[in-house]
């Protein structure tokens, strides 16, 4: 077992400010989910899609997607498919950690759905995986697809400092682009599950 002792009696020695340090990481990883929200509701909303941004969880999808006020299928902004969001052992603590990628966190835009079941999705998402690994969009262990969206850390500390956070969402405008390139491919998904 290792002796932290030494880091322990740090810690105490400091801390009243890592307890404010703390309070300003999750200030800023609110204000940085806000401008990460309000990107993909700018993107979105010009290229037609729709979808809910006002929740803690955001969806979006293309127009053709939608059955009544439904949609087939969706995308939304989590953690990387290797990380339990618990903040314990390899994954990072704070949600600011996996938007900037440090501390092995990511950022990833996901595909949901619920035409099918994971016993009945997971063999036919392995089908099209590699129709929709150009895209950049990759097959996790569970059987769902997702594309890494992590932030640069470098331009969002930049983008902080001049007050400009919008120029720091490059990688969110991406991945959006990347999605709407592979609706064609993730409709031929959505239309053989809900057939199935």
């Amino acid at each position: 077992m290792t002796d932290t002792s030494e880091l322990d009696r740090l810690l105490i020695d400091n801390l009243k400010d890592l307890d404010d340090a703390a309070k300003r990481i999750e200030a800023l990883g609110d204000r940085l989910w806000r401008e990460i929200c309000t990107a993909c509701e700018e993107w979105t909303g010009t290229h037609g899609w729709k979808g809910e941004y006002s929740s803690d969880e955001p969806w979006f999808a293309p127009a053709e997607w939608f059955d009544e006020e439904e949609p087939e299928g969706w995308f939304y902004l989590d953690f990387g498919p290797d990380d339990a969001g618990d903040g314990i052992g390899s994954t990072p603590y704070f949600w600011l950690s996996r938007y900037v990628g440090t501390g092995g966190g990511q950022l990833c835009l996901w595909l949901g759905q619920e035409a099918l079941g994971a016993r009945k999705w997971k063999p036919l998402a392995r089908e099209f995986a590699h129709l929709l690994s150009p895209f950049g969009f990759h097959l996790s262990d569970s059987g769902n697809f997702y594309s890494n969206c992590t932030l640069n850390s470098g331009r969002v500390a930049t983008a902080l400092a001049d007050n400009q956070l919008e120029h720091a969402m490059e990688a969110i405008e991406l991945v959006l682009k990347r999605a709407a390139d592979a609706v064609p491919v993730f409709s031929k998904l959505l239309t053989k599950a809900r057939t199935n």
